[in-house]
Parts: C-alpha cells; sequence; structure tokens
C-alpha cells in the first residue's frame, strides 16, 4: 500500500509540469517556491515544515515533514511523517503558488511507541505506521515582501495496525492510536513562510 500511494504522488509531480503549461497559459509565477511552518504543529507537541514549488499557472507540488514526541495516557510516542500533495490553484488571475486552491495529498506515518511500567520495573515497546491519503482546500497569501501565509483544511482516511515488540497490546492505549493514526482524520493548518 505504500508503494502505491508513493508511485501515485511520484506520478502525479512528474506529470504536473506538462499538464500545467497545457490547461492553462496565464503569466508565470515571480515567485515559484515557498518554505514554510505549521504554526498550529507546536499546540500538538509536533514541529512540521514545508516546500512547495509552483510547475505551472495552477500546479504545484509540495512535500510536509514532521517529528513529533508526546505522551499520552502513560504512552510515549516518539515518531515522523510525509505529506507528499499536489495543489490546483483554481484562479485564472493569480499564479501558483498563490490564491485559492484544491488539492490531493498522501500521509507516511512512522511511531515509536513506549511504556514504563514502574510496578514491574518493566519497559515495553511496539511501532505504529499508518498511511492514508485524503483532500484539502486552502487559501495562500504571497506578499510583496516574498511573506506566505496558508489556511487549510483537510479530510483523509489513515489506516495501520500496531506491532508490538516487547509486552502485549494490552499495554500500550489503542485508543489513542485513532487520535495519533488511524480512521477519518481532519487535517487544519495555518503556515508561515517566504516565498522565492
Amino acid at each position: 500500500m505504500k508503494r502505491i500511494i508513493l508511485f501515485c504522488a511520484a506520478a502525479l509531480l512528474l506529470t504536473a509540469a506538462p499538464l500545467s503549461s497545457s490547461i492553462a497559459q496565464g503569466q508565470a509565477p515571480t515567485r515559484s517556491t515557498v518554505i514554510k511552518v505549521n504554526v498550529l504543529s507546536p499546540f500538538a507537541a509536533t514541529g512540521s515544515g514545508f516546500i512547495e514549488h509552483a510547475f505551472g499557472p495552477h500546479i504545484s507540488g509540495q512535500v510536509g515533514a514532521f517529528i513529533t514526541g508526546v505522551s499520552v495516557s502513560g504512552v510515549r510516542f516518539d515518531g515522523y511523517g510525509f505529506t507528499p500533495e499536489v495543489r490546483y490553484y483554481v484562479s485564472d488571475y493569480k499564479a501558483a503558488p498563490a490564491g485559492l486552491y484544491l488539492a490531493g495529498y498522501g500521509r507516511i506515518l512512522n511511531y515509536k511507541l513506549t511504556v514504563q511500567d514502574k510496578d514491574q520495573g518493566k519497559e515495553y515497546k511496539a511501532t505504529y505506521a499508518p498511511i492514508g491519503a485524503g483532500i484539502a482546500a486552502g487559501n495562500q497569501f504571497i506578499f510583496n515582501n516574498g511573506i506566505s501565509v496558508d489556511i487549510f483544511l483537510g479530510a483523509g482516511i489513515n489506516g495501520g495496525s500496531l506491532k508490538v515488540n516487547s509486552g502485549t497490546e494490552e499495554d500500550f492505549d489503542t485508543g489513542f492510536l485513532n487520535l495519533l493514526g488511524s480512521g477519518f482524520r481532519l487535517r487544519p493548518g495555518l503556515t508561515v513562510g517566504y516565498s522565492f
């Protein structure tokens, strides 16, 4: 499943440049690349950043990455993830990567879980690697000084299973796995960055 998602994302990115020139003959963007960070991520003990590049007046590709380290109900989650994304900018008056857009994205996540059983002096470990896909809509503003602000909301589905390395599945609060990975997910974001 991971290979299928990665293959689809790569195929979309490779076809984006020729497709975008045939879709619209708008003005080429003066600032075609944006580097940005999600300012909402620290509220979830996470750091995430993105790089986006416009391949034409309406099409861009973006890759996001995050790292996290949070404890929930005695379970320590350390992990990282990647979000490849293809965006279609709908305006005929603004060139990508500015304006309203619709996007399709993939999610590749990887977590290491640790539980400390202080009563028995034991440590239990597991891995959890859900993958998924979704859609998003947003608006990216790029100001004359190069500062960018991107606000978006996405919805998608992730799936994965817990692989226990030591201990049993009962040692891990699997209800919180749905919060961090599997099932229907909303993906809100507010990024601030710089375009060049």
